[in-house]
């Protein structure tokens, strides 16, 4: 972790986080004035809200997808501000807008500064001016929930019910009181998210009620440190679990205990239901537009996961590459090295590069699947990438798929990049002490004649020197508690997360035809607020900074992966902000109405 101390100015600088969501609001008041109207999707969302506002319950546009969460919402806050200031008695293109920004700069990140903190397991006991980090304000700073952030569409309220379901789960999840209320709460925002979007199952049911069946198995589990293939079975019998990076033989703990798993997940499976009854009163997923919205298999979704995650976090994934791949000597500058041991500078083994490189070929030969609206709309950046990969030349498409892997694994090289191996792991176990031979008939008859005999004072036996070092039973229990508790570290996501992570990922995207940078919002999310805390640097493990000067520096580098986060973040919505607004252009077919690029 970073140094405990911190720097004067670390500590004031906190002050400031709260400010840099500022350009949220400039956005949105840029947006109102320069497109006052609706665009593209606002055309539908808009006056729906609208009839809501009218109490017009019944009416609905069958063109819309989404179920009616934004509107309601939107309705709640605007009603709360007419009892309370007298406006606003009509709902224009405006107001409808700024209760999405409202959204994205005051609620959003409110919910995921305390979600954040119960993942992570820290007190925050900062000040209100000072309480929200520096992590948060750069996923609310996040280039596609930025952007919508300042009109009016669903992205931001989904992905802040989904992680006030997760907010709530983790309490439920708690041993203090209130189980009840903590239950309600769940069904509560866990329900609210399915009104939000459809695909948000996948987020409050899937992963949540998977994390939470680890939680159980982890109850009745013990932890196996074994590399060994046989012996990892044979524990997994037992109920031990292999956790460094892929977990196995939950089931196994699942089945000492059926009835504790069962009931924790009732929650969820309540939610799933839910979900399935309007699927089947529904007919289908989507309530508008089915034609163009049938679900399917879309494998090539999470292969173009990696490549995103790549382009907007490639700052938190350049220090893990560079301390993973740099060679032990010569030694990287001191304000780059953590002090990796050889043992975690791994590199993908050959096996593994020859079983998924051809499942990604041949994803990438049978399922790339171009939805109609993909190459007919040149207004979203989708447009522009499909048109390299498919239409430059036929091998693009599959030379593109080492990066793909390569993506991959820098993604989940940061995330496990501060789980660095505690030394007594390494240590030599002591060898058990010497059991007595059983002595020859004759030596032992020898032996009783020589006690029977009365001995001298002088010739009395020499005392046996004893086994030096520990003890071998009370060195493994204390390695096998050392190993527990580095196994429940707050910093050190387990792999079972990235197990659950990766199938509630895959169940939301794969189902989706249309390839859309949306839709990978509340996967980077989830992702970015499991992403450890920056390990302390290898100049600092023995000797933390004293002299302020060396504390700063200590920060500055502990802390430059986030600054150029956020750097990052500001120039991409900068960049696409002023595209924007200032670089429309028209189609043939529609003379006169200004088209805009946009995500």
């Amino acid at each position: 972790m970073s140094p405990k101390s911190g720097s004067t100015l670390s500590r004031a600088a906190r002050y400031a986080v709260p400010f840099a969501l500022i350009p949220i609001l400039i956005w949105r008041a840029q947006v109102n004035t320069q497109v006052p109207e609706p665009y593209l999707d606002e055309v539908f969302h808009v006056p729906q809200a609208q009839a809501y506002w009218a109490h017009k319950w019944t009416q609905w546009d069958p063109k819309l997808t989404t179920p009616p969460g934004l509107y309601l919402w939107s309705y709640l806050l605007c009603a709360i501000l007419l009892a309370i200031r007298g406006s606003p008695t009509q709902l224009d293109t405006e107001a409808l807008r700024t209760t999405n920004t409202a959204t994205s700069a005051v609620f959003l990140p409110w919910r995921l500064q305390a979600l954040s903190d119960s993942i992570h397991k820290v007190a925050n006991k900062r000040p209100l001016g000072a309480w929200l980090s520096h992590t948060v304000l750069n996923i609310c700073l996040f280039p596609p929930l930025c952007f919508f952030s300042g009109l009016y569409y669903t992205d931001v309220l989904s992905l802040l019910v989904v992680v006030e379901a997760y907010n709530w789960h983790l309490k439920r999840s708690s041993e203090k009181g209130y189980a009840v209320l903590k239950l309600l709460g769940f069904l509560v925002f866990g329900l609210a998210a399915l009104v939000c979007r459809q695909t948000n199952i996948f987020w409050v049911a899937i992963f949540l009620g998977g994390l939470q069946v680890v939680s159980q198995f982890g109850h009745t589990s013990k932890y196996s440190e074994s590399l060994d293939f046989l012996t990892i079975v044979k524990r997994g019998l037992r109920g031990e679990v292999f956790d460094p990076y892929v977990s196995e033989a939950y089931l196994e703990a699942s089945l000492r205990n059926p009835v504790s798993t069962v009931v924790s997940v009732i929650p969820h499976v309540i939610i799933l239901g839910a979900f399935g009854t309007f699927v089947l009163w529904n007919n289908g997923v989507v309530l508008g537009h089915k034609e163009f919205h049938i679900a399917g298999v879309h494998l090539a979704q999470m292969l173009y996961i990696w490549p995103y995650f790549a382009f907007f976090s490639w700052p938190l994934l350049v220090i893990p590459l560079i301390n993973t791949l740099a060679p032990q000597k010569p030694a990287l500058p001191k304000y780059l090295n953590y002090g990796l041991p050889k043992s975690q500078k791994k590199l993908p083994r050959a096996l593994t590069l020859l079983l998924i490189i051809p499942v990604m070929l041949a994803i990438v030969h049978f399922n790339t699947i171009v939805h109609p609206f993909t190459l007919a709309d040149n207004r979203h950046y989708v447009f522009y990438v499909f048109r390299l990969l498919l239409g430059v030349h036929p091998m693009v498409k599959y030379v593109a798929v080492p990066v793909y892997f390569l993506c991959g694994w820098a993604v989940m090289l940061a995330l496990g990049f501060s789980f660095i191996r505690p030394r007594f792991l390494q240590l030599v176990e002591p060898a058990p002490k010497p059991k007595a031979k059983p002595a020859s008939p004759a030596k032992a008859g020898k032996e009783q004649v020589n006690k029977s005999k009365p001995t001298s004072k002088k010739s009395k036996e020499k005392p046996q020197p004893q086994p030096s070092g520990p003890d071998p039973a009370i060195f493994a229990q204390v390695k096998g508690h050392l190993i527990a508790r580095a196994r429940h570290e707050p910093d050190a996501p387990h792999a079972s997360f990235v197990l659950v992570w990766f199938v509630a990922t895959a169940l939301s995207l794969v189902t989706a035809p249309l390839v859309e940078p949306r839709y990978f919002i509340i996967p980077w999310v989830m992702w970015r607020l499991h992403l450890p805390p920056a390990p302390t640097l290898a100049a600092y493990k023995q000797k933390r900074p004293e002299i302020e000067d060396e504390k700063v520096r200590a920060d500055l580098a502990t802390n430059l992966p986030k600054f150029v986060e956020t750097v990052w973040f500001l120039i991409i919505n900068a960049g696409t902000g002023y595209v924007f607004l200032y670089k429309g252009f028209e189609w043939p077919q529609e003379p006169g109405k200004i088209q805009r690029f946009m995500w």
